[in-house]
This record gives C-alpha cells, sequence and structure tokens, in this order.
C-alpha cells in the first residue's frame, strides 16, 4: 500500500495534541549582550557630562559655558545609550534619542525635567544596563519564526536558497520572501494570484518540494489582545485564500502560548469562538491548507518528503 501526506485536518490534530512548549530556544535571547561594556561606558559619560552641567548651574557659571557641555552631551549620544536613565526618561518625556541629538533646545529642557523629577547617581550597575536590554528582547523576535521554519526544513533535508535559479533548480529548497522573492515575483513565477484583502501582502516563506509549492506565513504570539486578533485574523485570511492549481497550499503557522488556546477546545469568548470556528471552516473548505504549530509543520513536511 502506497503511503502519502494525510489531510490537513491529520496535521491540525497533530498540532492540537501536541502544543507548544512555555520556552522555546529560537525567542530565548538569554545571553548577555555583547556590547555591554560600550553600553556602560557611554552611560558613565552621559552621567559625567549632566554632572558637570548641572554643577555648573548651581555655581551659576557662564550659560556660554554650559552651552559647550550641552554640545558635548548630544556628542556622546549614540546607539549605546538607549540604556542610560537620561534616554529613558527623554522616552518618557514623549521624545526620542535622535530628536535630542538634534535639537539643542529641547535637550536643555529635558535636561532641566530630568534634575528636577530624577536621581543623579554617578553608579553604573552592568545588571541594570543588561536588564534594560533584556526587557527589549522582543524586538529581536521580528524573524525568529521564519528561522525556526527554515531550520526545520533543513533538518529535513530542504536547502535555503536565495535565488530563482537555485529554486528552479532545486528538488526541495526554501526562500525567504525578500526585494528578490518578492510577492510580484512569486506571483509571476510560480502562477499565483496571493490575493489577500491587502494588496500586494507579503507572506514569510515560499517552499517548494517537488511539484508542490507552500506559501508560508509564521506568526508568534504570547498573549491575547487588540494586536493579536488582527495577527490571527490575517493567518485565518491566509488559510482561504486558494489557487486553481491543487500543488500549491497556504500554510498558517502560529506558535507561541497563545497559539496553544487557539488550538485547544478550552473556554473563550465571542472573539476566540469565532477564531476557532473560522479556522476549522476554511480547512474544511480548503483542504490544500494549512493551520499549523511547530509539531503539525514538523509533521507535515516529514510526511512529504518520506512518502512522495
Amino acid at each position: 500500500m502506497n503511503k502519502s501526506i494525510q489531510n490537513n485536518q491529520h496535521y491540525f490534530k497533530i498540532s492540537q495534541e501536541n502544543i507548544e512548549p512555555s520556552l522555546d530556544n529560537f525567542y530565548i535571547f538569554d545571553k548577555k549582550s555583547p556590547n555591554l561594556e560600550k553600553y556602560i561606558k557611554n552611560t558613565k559619560e552621559i552621567k559625567e557630562i549632566l554632572t558637570t552641567i548641572k554643577t555648573l548651574q548651581k555655581k551659576k557659571e557662564n550659560p556660554k559655558t554650559i552651552n559647550r557641555y550641552f554640545e558635548e552631551l548630544q556628542k556622546s549620544l549614540s546607539k549605546f545609550s538607549n540604556c542610560s536613565e537620561f534616554i529613558c526618561f527623554v522616552n518618557a518625556c514623549d521624545n526620542t534619542l535622535d530628536a535630542v541629538k538634534k535639537d539643542l533646545d529641547l535637550i536643555k529642557k529635558i535636561t532641566q525635567k530630568y534634575f528636577s523629577k530624577r536621581l543623579l547617581s554617578e553608579l553604573v550597575p552592568e545588571e541594570w544596563i543588561q536588564a534594560i536590554l533584556d526587557s527589549n528582547s522582543s524586538r529581536k523576535k521580528g524573524k525568529c519564526g521564519e528561522l525556526k521554519l527554515i531550520s526545520i526544513l533543513k533538518n529535513l533535508g530542504v536547502k535555503e536558497v536565495k535565488n530563482w535559479e537555485d529554486f528552479n533548480k532545486s528538488n526541495k529548497c526554501v526562500a525567504q520572501f525578500s526585494k528578490v522573492f518578492s510577492v510580484k515575483k512569486v506571483q509571476e513565477s510560480l502562477n499565483v494570484k496571493i490575493k489577500a484583502k491587502k494588496q500586494g501582502k507579503k507572506l514569510d516563506l515560499v517552499a517548494k518540494y517537488k511539484n508542490r509549492i507552500f506559501l508560508i506565513e509564521a506568526k508568534h504570539l504570547n498573549t491575547s489582545g487588540g494586536g493579536q486578533d488582527k495577527q490571527i485574523s490575517e493567518l485565518i485570511e491566509i488559510l482561504n485564500l486558494k489557487e486553481k492549481t491543487p500543488n500549491i497550499s497556504y500554510i498558517s503557522f502560529l506558535d507561541g502560548s497563545y497559539s496553544n488556546i487557539v488550538l485547544l477546545n478550552t473556554k473563550a469568548g465571542e472573539k476566540l469562538k469565532t477564531q476557532r470556528k473560522e479556522i476549522k471552516k476554511y480547512l474544511k473548505k480548503n483542504p490544500n491548507n494549512y493551520w499549523l504549530n511547530t509539531a503539525g509543520f514538523k509533521a507535515l513536511f516529514t510526511d512529504l518528503i518520506k512518502y512522495q
């Protein structure tokens, strides 16, 4: 008996039965920043200049002299300034590092606020700087989902390609949407429409196995809310896309703890109930498309490579 890949309900069930772990190494950034010393050095420099300005103002020194130190303060600001208490305060004042670096009057006004509202300490604890960097780690997650899926595919013998020549020559490959693999180029080269509501909607990956093409949108969500609902809606929209040729499939991939909430039949509000119904409806309507988490994605491509 010839084996083949199963229907989309099978891989959806695998996803339901194998939920996402609480910790996923692809989204963990637990190493100290290699630039930690540069952040510390710059923070110390900013503090020293601020201390000088405050001392000079207290002594009622010549405004021109004080002005030179404000200019020095501006010059000291760099990409390594974001962890200083001063730039954190700038952000609290609804402004940015770039804004105060360019506007002398603005940095003067915010500095005066800083002196009156905050303590100016000489200490620059390493753990404080690293803690601020850790708190911004979510910004690094943008491409992690794509890289995770590429890693899974590579482990299955699928090659990552960067140009159309290699894509066309290869039987097993994956590419990230990019300038080379733009929506327009993918549409033209693969004869697909990608008819999302948002014109020119760029997906994340395009994978190929022999004559099968998979257009993949990957998202990582850990909490619910308005922004997350929008992203779930985008994945549901992808699930409802359909091409004329049966060898084209869309994959809506979701990992993170919120993926478990979507997949499991737990108590839910009206919004989540609607999302679950739509996912099931579009899986039935479009048998070539898939809603997957990590386990489901691995199972689909393992079977694809094993049996086809």
